[in-house]
């Protein structure tokens, strides 16, 4: 048991040596060249906002009687607001009361607030937990993503306004990036006409490439998809996502596993590399096994004369579940900010190894793409 704690106290020691030694040492990648006086787009791209009976008991106020999720979101709020775009997948309906955590979630409207209040501009709602609390649900929370003002995909009240605003559009600066959202099913809970929700049909998804062609300068795919806990892609997901990279697709993004997966290059057929990140993990959640206890926020810079990604890069953030400065809650950490000054944090040892080991875990999977230097 000492010899132990001897190991821990030396890792704790010694890892923001490595850690700092890593990222230097880490390669970047560039798909093609920034070109002179080009204008930067930039995207962040988060995990899985999960909704948990324990996240929303600990966001509840019994003085003021209203929950708030705001300082759950405080240390990755600066790395948010830095994105033109931010983008997250909302694995809860907000189907009103009563409040509920697994395995048919719905959790309080102040999470939609403090996610609008943190930065975030697009949610993504095709996941297998969108259809939890039924129509009413799936309904719900559709209308009050649109009443923050929030943009989104995945999930529809009808074809026609699907047919309005899919694919998603975003525009900075006359530069059109189109999103698509899909989801491998609803976890067999029916959506019932006229709503609708994006599932994976490869024929579908080559439809819709070809028409954000039409429409956009660069098309993301956000996709749910693989096998829960397991931290490389199968077959499946790199089949399709040869097939998507194949038919336009400039990025990819999944999530479904709850922890973060392996990542790699895909040559399209314009002989560029695409990054496909096949899971990125948890962005927030009361999961506390090893690699479910956090996820990466990706980050890509695109230039608009080149219409290509110049930078991507990730950003591994830690969920503490319990004190920070004073406050019991849900703390998403970006792990290089606690290693590289520890005691702004003043977290219990057994947690910074976790968040040490997840650090190290996530780097090693991930080892072909660069920290996120932001």
């Amino acid at each position: 048991m000492k010899h132990k704690f001897l190991i821990l106290i030396i890792l704790l020691l010694f890892y923001p040596l490595l850690a700092v030694m890593n990222f230097q040492s880490g390669h970047s990648f560039a798909s093609v060249q920034q070109a002179a006086n080009d204008t930067v787009v930039s995207l962040i791209f988060a995990g899985d906002i999960m909704g948990h009976s324990p996240q929303f008991k600990a966001a509840y106020n019994a003085d003021k009687k209203e929950y708030n999720y705001d300082i759950c979101f405080e240390n990755v709020k600066p790395y948010i607001t830095a994105a033109d775009f931010a983008v997250a997948n909302l694995e809860v309906p907000i189907a009103g009361v009563p409040y509920s955590g697994y395995p048919n979630f719905s959790s309080p409207d102040a999470l939609l607030d403090a996610l609008k209040n943190a930065g975030y501009d697009v949610l993504l709602t095709a996941n297998n937990h969108v259809a939890d609390r039924g129509s009413q649900g799936i309904k719900r929370t559709i209308e009050q993503v649109q009443n923050r003002g929030f943009l989104y995909a995945g999930s529809y009240l009808n074809a026609a306004q699907k047919d309005t605003i899919y694919p998603l559009i975003l525009t900075k600066n006359n530069f059109k990036i189109a999103l698509l959202n899909y989801s491998y099913g609803t976890n067999g809970n029916p959506v019932n006409k006229p709503l609708l929700v994006n599932v994976i049909d490869t024929v579908q998804i080559i439809s819709d490439l070809k028409q954000a062609e039409t429409l956009a300068d660069f098309t993301i795919v956000c996709i749910h998809w693989g096998e829960e806990y397991k931290t490389q892609a199968n077959h499946a997901q790199q089949r399709l996502a040869a097939i998507m990279v194949g038919n336009g697709a400039d990025l990819i993004i999944g999530g479904h596993p709850h922890v973060v997966q392996n990542a790699e290059y895909l040559t399209n057929t314009e002989n560029l590399q695409v990054p496909v990140f096949y899971s990125v993990g948890n962005s927030i959640s009361n999961q506390r096994e090893i690699n479910t206890n956090g996820g990466i926020m990706v980050n890509v810079k695109i230039g608009t004369k080149s219409k290509r990604i110049f930078e991507t890069s990730y950003l591994p953030v830690y969920v503490h579940k319990g004190t920070l400065n004073g406050i019991f809650q849900y703390h998403l950490i970006p792990t290089p900010d606690f290693i590289s000054a520890p005691e702004k944090f003043k977290i219990p040892v057994s947690d910074s190894t976790s968040l040490v080991i997840f650090d190290k875990n996530t780097r090693e999977r991930l080892n072909n793409f660069q920290l996120s230097n932001f």
